[in-house]
């Protein structure tokens, strides 16, 4: 049986989509008027908005009320580079580093509490589950453009009564300098990283445009083989590229 066409309103979409990617129009272009549009297609207006629509969802057309539409930037500005984490050890925060070595202005918003494990935490902490837990939910910004949000657990047991017992109250910051603080130097960090659909509550945050997808970065902290902190990170695609360089032992060759 042959293929039924397409509606009129995602071959129009199909088409600047592919004059987008292929360069034909760039990240602030402007597109033609709806009427340009209907004119150009020979169809009705709500069928062309139906095409704009379509590419708004997908994150490659933005709108503005009495400006027009425009093509998305689509390249992420900056990066966010594991070797700038942890190729030294770290005296500070992180996310603070990475905006300031970007000549950014960092600062950021965070709640601490303390609470019981979930099933989900306990296993990522190696504790059981309903131990208690310190959370910290972090939101980040760089020259007051929200860039990341971040919940982070530690084993309430392993800073109570220390000087880091409030991740952000203490005299230190920063996971690994806090940890070394009291004793617990971490010998190895794991990231495992996706993408997905953001959530109402991160749209909102992160003021993420609509079509627009986000990273999600699950990272434990290890003291040899015990996790002493885990957090959940979540940042919009459009912001970042997460840049990795991974070193490879030297070749030894074998011996005869």
């Amino acid at each position: 049986m042959a293929a039924q066409p397409k509606p009129a309103y995602q071959q129009i979409a199909s088409d600047i989509r592919q004059r987008i990617l292929d360069g034909d129009l760039q990240a602030g272009d402007k597109l033609p008027t709806e009427a340009d549009l209907m004119a150009e297609y020979g169809v009705s207006r709500i069928v062309i908005r139906n095409a704009v629509q379509a590419l708004v969802s997908e994150g490659l057309v933005t709108t503005h009320r009495g400006k027009g539409m425009f093509v998305r930037e689509q390249q992420p500005m900056r990066k966010r580079l594991s070797v700038d984490l942890y190729g030294k050890r770290p005296t500070s925060s992180p996310m603070k580093r990475a905006a300031e070595a970007e000549g950014r202005r960092s600062e950021w918003e965070w709640q601490s509490r303390r609470t019981a494990a979930t099933k989900a935490i306990a296993e990522r902490l190696a504790i059981g589950p309903g131990d208690d837990v310190v959370r910290t939910t972090y939101r980040f910004f760089a020259d007051d453009e929200p860039v990341m949000l971040s919940t982070s657990y530690e084993p309430h047991a392993l800073i109570a009564g220390t000087p880091v017992e409030q991740p952000e109250g203490g005299p230190v910051t920063g996971v690994v300098p806090r940890m070394d603080a009291i004793g617990q130097h971490i010998t190895h960090v794991t990231e495992d990283v996706n993408a997905r659909a953001p959530r109402p509550y991160e749209i909102e945050q992160l003021e993420i445009a609509p079509g627009v997808p986000v990273i999600t970065i699950t990272r434990t902290y290890y003291v040899d083989e015990r996790p002493v902190e885990t957090c959940d990170i979540v940042v919009a695609a459009d912001r970042y590229t997460l840049s990795y360089t991974i070193p490879i032992p030297p070749f030894q060759p074998s011996e005869a």
